[in-house]
């Protein structure tokens, strides 16, 4: 197991000042801008052949890759792969790992720090929506037909990795296809909003503990077009899994 085919290709999210909310969605207001270190971010989401190398490595053994209440519900759940994992309409190699909980892409992404020596993590909400949106002054790159929704069929659960619409930055498919689990708690619950806008990471919403509901962005293959906006932000909670749910990863500069 080579570093080079566990390293994902990435895109350079620059340092600077950018625009995040939107003051027409209760949970994503106020529009605000916010400074960001600059940072790369996975080209696609983790596919199914690269969380493969995690499960060969014995990655659901090993508590030095979980947080606490991650482990805990490792040993309760005892899971060794995702769900649909065997399923032909979610395991083709090069298509996003669906079926995995919040603690499952924290464990991958501490496993892939270790494996290849670079400081791989979940993105921030915020991290995500800077990569995903266009910058003032400039038009959006993603046309509508471009994402896959509900609204446009692909036959097939998802798009490989590798293919579907591009951000300003060169991220692929942060629009539609899965929805992709952030570092950003929520709540208590997935119900009440605790952590909303203004974004501020001073006041706990990025504690990696796991005992809380985690945002997460991008819209999917199941759900409507309105879902599959910059702003919008989803939860769940952390050890819950479905099929339009996977995940990407950002380091810094």
């Amino acid at each position: 197991m080579s570093d080079a085919f566990l390293v994902p290709p990435v895109a350079t999210v620059p340092a600077d000042n950018y625009l995040i909310g939107n003051d027409a969605l209760e949970a994503s207001r106020p529009a605000h801008t916010v400074r960001l270190a600059g940072f790369l971010i996975a080209l696609g989401a983790v596919t199914n052949e690269q969380f493969a190398a995690f499960i060969r490595d014995g990655g659901y053994a090993d508590s030095g890759y979980w947080t606490a209440l991650g482990w805990r519900w490792q040993r309760t759940q005892q899971k060794t792969e995702p769900s649909f994992w065997n399923d032909p309409k979610f395991n083709h190699p090069t298509q996003p790992v669906v079926g995995i909980g919040w603690y499952e892409a924290f464990a991958f992404a501490r496993w892939l720090r270790e494996k290849t020596k670079l400081p791989w993590r979940l993105p921030t909400e915020i991290e995500w929506e800077a990569a995903a949106r266009a910058k003032p002054g400039t038009a959006p790159l993603i046309r509508p037909e471009q994402i896959n929704t509900t609204a446009q069929p692909t036959g097939q659960p998802w798009a490989a990795v590798g293919h579907g619409n591009v951000s300003w930055c060169g991220a692929q498919n942060l629009l539609g296809n899965v929805w992709e689990w952030t570092s950003t708690r929520w709540g208590h619950n997935w119900q009440t909003m605790v952590y909303g806008y203004p974004y501020d990471a001073m006041d706990d919403r990025e504690n990696s503990d796991g005992s809380h509901a985690r945002v997460m962005r991008g819209g999917s293959w199941f759900d409507p077009p309105s879902e599959a906006r910059p702003e919008i932000r989803a939860r769940y909670l952390p050890g819950s899994r479905a099929s339009n749910i996977g995940f990407r990863l950002v380091h810094g500069l």
